[in-house]
């Protein structure tokens, strides 16, 4: 017999087969996404905190992730980060476009980027709305 970790949702029975019965098993993912989908924006030129949001359409505040992909470039980069462009040990990391924050509420996802480009900047961004625990 193998032993597992178990956390059970209310009502649910730690011994039960069916994954969705969890917060957490050890031999299950952990989180399950429940959307998935690809947002496509533009970014103003030379302009900080914008903000643009996208309707989830759950019926509780999912907990989101995503990463972010400028147009003509194969390199992605995540919320808290930067589309490095190149690095240098004096420099550090270069770039032009922050990807600062992925926020949730009850009906939208909020998406907030920097562009300190003079050009406005088309990016893609892939976002997952996770499972209520």
């Amino acid at each position: 017999m193998t032993q597992v970790v178990a956390i059970a949702k209310i009502g649910a029975s730690a011994l039960s087969t069916d994954p969705n019965d969890f917060i957490f098993h050890s031999s299950y993912n952990t989180f399950k996404i429940i959307v998935e989908e690809t947002k496509s924006i533009t970014l103003a030129a030379s302009t900080n905190n914008q903000s643009f949001t996208q309707a989830h359409g759950l019926t509780f505040i999912p907990l989101v992730d995503a990463f972010a992909k400028r147009s003509g470039v194969s390199r992605v980069f995540r919320p808290n980060g930067i589309d490095v462009e190149a690095w240098g040990p004096k420099a550090g990391m270069i770039g032009d476009i922050t990807f600062n924050y992925i926020s949730s509420n009850a009906t939208n996802i909020t998406f907030n980027f920097n562009n300190v480009k003079v050009t406005t900047v088309d990016v893609s961004i892939r976002y997952f709305c996770l499972e209520k625990i």
